[in-house]
């Protein structure tokens, strides 16, 4: 699972502890419910696969599939088969929906195709808010006997929770895209507030996930790093333009007020959903090595490391780009102040990673 599909399920933990209980409380077996309904994040197509191979398991039947409607625009198409081919699904497809949505209820019967001694099919309706979105069916009993009253009742049980399931999925979709746009337009509300940041948070994380290569991090510490370094200032939305684009020195009072920023933006941040490590990006980017940064006072190795690698970037973009206040340092005068500060305001150790990045970049790599 991916950080972003583990932020987002942050947000629908309890939507889905409620979910799940509705799923346990159904009546009968339903093999496939113990891994499918805890994980949301599933691919489509491997959910509705999983929930086919399941209702033929259930009724022991050699053939399986599932057929979705779309009651607002009368469509139809397969979701997931089993056994059948291409030309079995076409007939099937119409036979079955046509069969349950005239009954509204599931149905035993002979199908019109198929060889005659496994021809029998079952097949139930799937309900979300109680309309009919899809149909559930299976063919050919493997003993070749027709399907029982008592294989109906096991596949519409898991029709119910196939159901469930499926309109888990659609929420989970919807809570991840919302959660995403929300990122994005509070990334463009920044950016409309103070256009300087839009280029430093792209540079300082461009230039972070280099290190991060130089470090040999893992993809997910790479993904946690990526977007706790493009919101870390997502805090300043909360500072006045006339502090933000100040020319001159800021007074004691507007750099306290600067200083909240970190605070501001884990407070924003943290309810949708963001992983721990990467609000301690945007909460501790500004720390020190020797104790004296902000907002905790953090010491060492007491600041998480990210925030140490983050930090080193940060500081990088910043000095080598025109302020509103100054000009920028070479890349040069930016490496020397970074290493006097080393194990004073920096991890000396993530310098040294800075500095090889730049050398690679002097080797001829191209700088993302």
């Amino acid at each position: 699972m991916s950080n972003s599909q583990r932020r987002v399920l942050s947000l629908y933990e309890e939507g889905g502890r409620r979910r799940r209980v509705r799923l346990k409380a159904g009546i009968g077996p339903a093999p496939f419910l113990p891994s499918l309904y805890p994980d949301p994040t599933l691919e489509r197509d491997s959910l509705l696969r999983q929930i086919v191979e399941a209702a033929c398991e259930t009724t022991r039947a050699r053939q399986g599939g599932l057929i979705l409607y779309n009651p607002k625009t009368g469509k139809v198409k397969i979701g997931a088969l089993k056994g059948v081919d291409e030309e079995g699904a076409a007939r099937w497809k119409g036979e079955l929906l046509r069969r349950v949505m005239e009954k509204g209820r599931g149905v035993i019967a002979r199908s019109t195709f198929g060889p005659s001694s496994r021809n029998f099919t079952l097949a139930v309706p799937l309900y979300i808010k109680g309309q009919i979105f899809g149909v559930l069916g299976v063919m050919g009993k493997k003993d070749g006997r027709p399907f029982t009253p008592s294989d109906l009742a096991s596949l519409s049980d898991l029709s119910y929770k196939a159901s469930l399931c499926i309109e888990n999925h659609a929420l989970y979709d919807s809570v991840y895209q919302n959660v995403m746009e929300t990122f994005q337009s509070l990334v463009m509300t920044l950016e409309a507030k103070d256009p300087y940041t839009k280029e430093h948070s792209r540079r300082a994380t461009s230039i972070a996930l280099e290190m991060a290569e130089v470090i040999g991090l893992s993809e997910e510490e790479k993904e946690s790093l990526q977007l706790g370094g493009w919101l870390h200032d997502i805090g300043k939305i909360g500072i006045k333009d006339s502090i933000l684009s100040k020319p001159g020195s800021l007074t004691p009072e507007e750099y306290e007020i600067i200083k909240t920023h970190p605070l501001v933006g884990e407070r924003i941040l943290k309810p949708l959903g963001l992983l721990s490590v990467e609000c301690q990006i945007i909460r501790n980017h500004h720390e020190r090595w020797d104790g004296k940064g902000y907002p905790d006072g953090l010491r060492g190795k007491e600041i998480p490391f990210l925030a140490r690698l983050f930090s080193v970037a940060d500081s990088f973009e910043a000095m080598t780009s025109d302020r509103p206040y100054r000009k920028a340092k070479s890349i040069e005068e930016a490496l020397q102040e970074l290493e006097a500060l080393s194990w004073i305001q920096f991890d000396g150790d993530m310098v040294k990673v800075l500095k090889e990045v730049v050398r690679r970049w002097r080797g001829g790599a191209i700088r993302g």
